[in-house]
């Protein structure tokens, strides 16, 4: 009886490695986070990279389960008009030799970037509907690795001298970056006999990039992202 147990469990064990493969992948990003848009503002999707690795288990010929850990790039450009009512400004009082930083009023145009590096975490259905072409679909969360909103700002603050002109002003809202993010992914995917797997994905958050305190984002700005990926897989061909 023991050994009949052993055998069972032994070729359990057999069966579960052949429906398990794991692998690497490693492809890139295009998008730009997306909300409410003000008048006259404009962007450029940013280019980005992805590299990481995946699991996936065997349920059938036609599905699968998919889990992935990686870390990916999510950049872009951006140029809006803004009005601000706490601006740092960098003012140098007249007859003196310091600078000194006050709280004005700015209006004018901001140019600047946004380039974050997340740690991502998708769980994926896939659905095979021939031998090579399956879709995707599943939840992903993310955490903020390194955030990075910062440019330039040009036009007038206002103090209590009056109107002073501001070009090429500095700045950076990294810090009002939110660290948690989530959504939904959902592509396509063509495999090979080599153990390669070839997807293009849409990625969706579900929350916004920014905190709920930061007082220059009107609305949800979500990520959204494509991604163009190529991953090898060890397990079953």
């Amino acid at each position: 009886m023991r050994a009949t147990l052993l055998i069972l469990f032994l070729l359990s064990l057999n069966i579960a490695q052949a429906q398990l493969s794991t692998g690497i992948k490693l492809g890139l990003t295009t998008g730009t986070p997306i909300g409410p848009r003000d008048e006259g503002a404009t962007g450029k999707l940013g280019l980005g990279s992805i590299a990481g690795v995946l699991a996936e288990y065997e349920l059938n010929d036609k599905f699968r389960l998919g889990l992935e850990l990686y870390y990916t790039q999510k950049k872009s450009t951006f140029s809006t008009p803004a009005e601000v009512e706490e601006y740092d400004y960098l003012f140098h009082p007249p007859g003196t030799d310091t600078m000194v930083w006050i709280v004005a009023e700015f209006q004018g145009l901001a140019d600047g970037q946004f380039d974050n590096r997340y740690i991502e975490m998708p769980i994926l259905g896939h659905l095979y509907f021939t031998e090579r072409f399956g879709v995707t679909l599943g939840p992903y969360f993310s955490y903020l690795l390194e955030g990075d909103i910062s440019g330039v700002s040009t036009g007038d603050v206002t103090i209590g001298v009056g109107t002073l002109p501001v070009e090429n002003q500095i700045f950076d809202e990294s810090q009002h970056l939110n660290t948690l993010d989530y959504g939904v992914v959902g592509g396509i995917r063509y495999r090979t006999n080599f153990g390669m797997n070839y997807e293009l994905r849409l990625t969706s958050g579900l929350r916004s990039v920014f905190k709920d305190t930061y007082p220059l984002a009107e609305g949800v700005v979500r990520n959204i992202y494509l991604q163009l990926t190529a991953a090898y897989k060890f397990g079953k061909r």
